[in-house]
């Protein structure tokens, strides 16, 4: 890894000395809440909020003991300091493996952020049987801080020329800080054959709860919000009454932004990147890191399609020999196909419910032999009549083995 103290990047101050006009947003309508007038500068847990880019640059020194963590810098802020990121994988060259992109303290007054991430960090370099599932399939790009100037500034919400970096997506010239992380989305997305397909945007809100930002159909398509929906129910799934519902924030209801990360990724990639902003809770009641760690990666995993659930985290072996896997493809708009296995003869029901747990489609209730099956859904119900685009339930029941999964029907 380049030196973390001798860095030297040159930049183009004066490039970034005019500013170019944003949207209007009402305060009170910014994801993060409005800032309390008293925190003007530092005055919660200490100074830094209390973990500075020093503190910063000794994780990174344990990180990088890791086998699994590549460090490098993409980038130099405003004072020079470097934009520090992390790759976690056990192979980051395959190309058949997920790209998963999260960064973190664009805001420094919500160091919330960064102990959520750091949390992720810590699960994702584990020797858990869920980091080995995960590393082995996925390539994470982290950058637990985004703007150390505003950091060791004391700056709330701006970088070093105090602007507020997150709703500066679209001013001419760039902040240093949005060019360099634009430039890093763009050399993983057009040159790959694996881009990214998740990109979260680590925040923390003054409501004091954890949410996700969601974003309105009138802002990005009925077909995104079915699959932001998805997302979020699956990640809610892992750590119940953690999260608030979807709809708990909704932005975006007048047509969509462009002073966001999340506009720039809807405008370029639409409903190929799950992009969303994470708020966790600021406040004095802030805490369950770990918790909220883990139902976004497992939640985040559900949803590229990465099937987990059937590996003991005793022994790493299926204990019942009953898999039922995800259907494929995921979303899908006319039909999919769903497999799964037998470890020996018995009967099998599968049945597909609504939200609602309203029956919708009974595929199969027989006696089967041992085996690997599959079967074929059409979007239809019982009846024989189209059913509304949709997050759905498919359940296999076989024994006393009940196993559930989601799937995602688009129009």
């Amino acid at each position: 890894m380049p030196s973390k103290h001798c860095l030297l990047i040159p930049l183009l101050l004066l490039s970034y000395l005019v500013k170019g006009q944003n949207n209007f947003i009402p305060k009170s309508m910014e994801k993060c809440g409005v800032t309390p007038s008293k925190i003007n500068a530092v005055s919660r847990d200490s100074q830094n909020w209390g973990y500075g880019y020093d503190s910063l640059l000794a994780d990174l020194d344990l990180w990088e003991e890791s086998p699994y963590v590549t460090i490098d810098s993409i980038g130099a802020t405003v004072q020079n300091r470097a934009i520090w990121e992390l790759t976690i994988s056990e192979n980051p060259e395959i190309s058949s493996n997920h790209r998963i992109y999260i960064h973190a303290r664009t805001h420094p007054g919500e160091e919330e952020s960064f102990w959520v991430t750091n949390e992720m960090i810590n699960i994702l370099i584990s020797e858990s049987l869920f980091a080995e599932f995960v590393r082995s399939n996925c390539i994470f790009h982290i950058i637990p801080m985004y703007n150390p100037d505003g950091v060791e500034l004391g700056y709330p919400r701006e970088n070093a020329n105090g602007v507020d970096i997150e709703s500066g997506w679209d001013d001419i010239p760039l902040e240093p800080e949005v060019a360099v992380l634009k430039n890093r989305f763009i050399d993983l997305m057009l040159p790959v054959d694996n881009p990214i397909e998740i990109a979260l945007n680590m925040h923390s809100s003054f409501s004091c709860t954890r949410y996700f930002v969601y974003h309105d159909a009138v802002g990005t398509s009925e077909n995104f919000t079915v699959l932001e929906q998805q997302f979020i129910g699956g990640i809610q799934s892992y750590f119940s009454d953690g999260f608030e519902n979807w709809d708990y924030f909704v932005s975006w209801t007048s047509g969509t932004p462009d002073q966001y990360p999340e506009s720039w990724w809807w405008m370029n990639h639409g409903e190929n990147v799950m992009a969303l902003t994470y708020e966790d809770m600021n406040c004095i009641e802030a805490g369950s890191y770990d918790s909220t760690a883990n139902a976004i990666l497992r939640g985040a995993c559900d949803y590229i399609g990465l099937n987990y659930s059937h590996i003991s985290e005793d022994n790493g072996i299926d204990l019942t020999g009953l898999i039922l896997s995800q259907n494929y493809p995921n979303p899908f708009n006319s039909k999919t196909t769903i497999q799964y296995s037998l470890p020996g003869e018995n009967t099998v029901t599968i049945v597909i419910y609504d939200l609602k747990g309203s029956r919708i489609k009974t595929l199969i209730n027989d006696r089967q032999a041992v085996g690997v099956k599959t079967l074929l859904w059409n979007g239809k119900n019982d009846a024989g009549r189209p059913v509304p685009a949709g997050i759905y339930l498919y359940t296999m029941a076989s024994g006393n083995i009940i196993t559930t999964r989601k799937m995602v029907y688009l129009k």
